[in-house]
């Protein structure tokens, strides 16, 4: 409304300069006319550039933050921002926008608020704790250098984000057994890429990676196409039901879920880097489950991770995952739980010895129970290596990242 307010005044004032310069016949006249003539056009020229900018810079966030985009915890959220039209036309252009993200798992609505500055090409929202976000809202608004002209676009949103875990990185976790012996590190064992067949050479191929004997038959150039060797078969289970005494959203606030979480995350992204394949499975109400090879699919191995935990937690889950996964996947198996679950010994018997390793995830500075002892013996008496992780140990390490200045997260 300010805005045609103000093109409107600027039209009126040409009409009633031009009326005078016509009848009076003034350099005054004529020059305040010709004045408030380019004010006017100035104005309509600089107010359409603003709505088409904002139509496309409102479809380049809708695209990127839909249907699926991911990121970790705690880390920035970044929006490749379309302003390339309205920055053109109009040098100096400010951005404004904000955001309504609604945490799936709670029920949490998140407003983020931030500004583009003018030659910025890049957005950068404040880190999210972890969780499934749907945005129901995006309003984003625009002005001139002048501050004359505000141009407004509301939208409905739509669009998931997926805040992933950050994977722990704690020594506890380095010496998972493999087949029943201690992996090699990456370091002591790197990977020697293998050729696996050949393809059309692409541009920015080097030269040495272009298969000659192919070339000569086909008559085109081909490039040799290499992977990894198989790493074996890394199975990691997660416990969703935390300590045990939270039930529903009251879950996402237990910080030995989320400590069991982020233990997960690291055993997942150990498997990949020594490139073995990965499956991940949660015993959530959805039975979450994923699988991947290869460092480049770290992203969507954790996303089930993101969702936990994901239409709640049965206590008696957990043994009953395990007894379904080891049956198909018993190379080498990682379970990771916050719970001395008296099921759990039973579940894995027959399982090879040293091939299962369990992390139990623990308050820290608190001894633990007898129980819990008694529990560890039962495992290791079958044969499976017990890790024991503080809790403190990877929320720690990976606390939230604020936004620089000109940013703000308010969660309602």
């Amino acid at each position: 409304m300010r805005s045609l307010v103000c093109i409107g005044g600027l039209v009126v004032l040409c009409a009633v300069s031009g009326w005078w310069a016509i009848e009076w016949d003034g350099r005054t006249a004529w020059f305040l006319f010709y004045s408030f003539a380019y004010l006017s056009l100035y104005a309509l020229a600089a107010y359409g550039a603003l709505k088409r900018g904002l139509a496309r810079l409102e479809a380049g966030l809708s695209s990127q933050a839909g249907p699926i985009r991911r990121c970790y915890a705690g880390e920035s959220v970044h929006y490749a921002a379309l302003w390339s039209e309205a920055s053109r036309l109009l040098p100096g252009a400010r951005l404004h926008w904000e955001e309504q993200w609604v945490h799936q798992g709670t029920g949490v609505r998140t407003v983020v608020r931030g500004e583009l500055a003018p030659g910025a090409r890049l957005v950068r929202l404040p880190g999210l704790p972890r969780g499934v976000y749907v945005r129901e809202a995006l309003t984003v608004s625009a002005s001139e250098a002048l501050g004359l002209l505000h141009a407004e676009r509301r939208s409905a949103g739509g669009g998931q984000l997926w805040v992933l875990p950050r994977p722990a990185a704690a020594a506890g976790l380095s010496g998972a057994p493999v087949g029943g012996r201690k992996a090699a590190s990456p370091a002591a064992n790197p990977a020697v890429p293998q050729v696996s067949g050949t393809r059309p050479y692409a541009p920015g191929d080097p030269l040495k990676r272009i298969h000659w004997r192919s070339t000569a038959r086909t008559g085109e150039l081909r490039a040799t196409e290499t992977e990894l060797p198989a790493g074996g078969r890394q199975l990691v289970l997660l416990d969703a039901a935390g300590s045990g005494g939270s039930e529903g959203a009251a879950l996402w606030a237990d910080p030995l879920l989320a400590a069991a979480v982020e233990a997960a995350a690291g055993l997942a992204r150990r498997g990949l880097e020594r490139g073995q394949r990965v499956r991940l499975a949660v015993s959530d109400a959805q039975g979450s489950a994923a699988e991947a090879q290869g460092r480049a699919r770290l992203p969507e191995l954790l996303q089930p991770l993101a969702a936990v935990p994901q239409g709640g937690c049965d206590p008696g889950a957990f043994a009953a995952l395990v007894r379904r996964e080891t049956r198909r996947h018993a190379e080498a198996v990682a379970l990771v739980t916050a719970r001395a679950d008296a099921r759990l010994p039973a579940a894995m018997r027959g399982l090879p010895r040293g091939a299962a390793q369990v992390v139990f995830v623990h308050e820290p500075g608190r001894a633990l129970p007898d129980a819990v002892h008694g529990w560890k013996r039962q495992l290791e008496a079958i044969g499976c290596r017990v890790t024991m992780f503080a809790a403190g140990a990877a929320t720690a390490a990976f606390a939230p990242r604020q936004g620089g200045a000109g940013y703000a997260v308010i969660g309602e």
